[in-house]
């Protein structure tokens, strides 16, 4: 009787496949992350709300207590952004928003919403702005009610809304907003009527 030969593979087969897949999944994880527009896109629906609908009207405390809706903005194409202090991809990106919004500073169409979802209140948000050299407005939500009109699930997270009052796009994570792409994205969006 002829004893069968069992086929063996080493373990080290099967484990070589499996981080073959691992870093394959890794690599497609990593894209849709920290992909080349950081968002849904056109027609995308990441999150609580696909671009192209109206983004939700929300209440706005800025940093000097004056209260204001989000809704008074239309017309102008809004940078809305959400952040803390705590969070370091979101103090890796101010000096980017600072920047865009120097560069759209004499545009009356445009307008940077930054919102602080701090929960240790203004004076943290305060210091942070003073030390960082912040010139953008600055909003408080330390209860998160804004956040969660927008459906945001971490920090930072960026819509780029319309003149016409719909949302365009929307950002995951920190990203660099003084690149050329966004750059042409909002000169494109305030050449359209409101």
């Amino acid at each position: 009787m002829a004893a069968t030969k069992r086929s063996s593979s080493p373990w080290y087969s099967d484990f070589r496949l499996f981080l073959v897949l691992l870093a394959i999944f890794t690599i497609f994880l990593l894209m849709s992350i920290f992909g080349r527009d950081h968002g849904a896109g056109p027609g995308g629906g990441i999150g609580a709300f696909a671009t192209g609908k109206p983004a939700p009207d929300i209440d706005l405390t800025a940093l000097t207590g004056e209260k204001s809706k989000l809704s008074a903005l239309h017309g102008k194409v809004v940078f809305l952004n959400f952040w803390a202090t705590w969070c370091a991809p979101c103090k890796m990106e101010v000096p980017a928003i600072q920047s865009v919004y120097k560069k759209f500073l004499n545009n009356s169409n445009f307008a940077v919403v930054a919102i602080s979802c701090d929960q240790t209140g203004a004076e943290t948000v305060r210091k942070f702005v003073e030390q960082e050299g912040v010139t953008f407005p600055v909003y408080l939500d330390p209860e998160m009610k804004s956040a969660a009109q927008y459906g945001v699930t971490g920090f930072p997270e960026t819509y780029l809304i319309g003149r016409d009052g719909k949302i365009r796009e929307k950002f995951v994570g920190p990203r660099d907003w003084d690149d050329q792409h966004f750059r042409s994205l909002v000169t494109e969006l305030l050449g359209e009527n409101p």
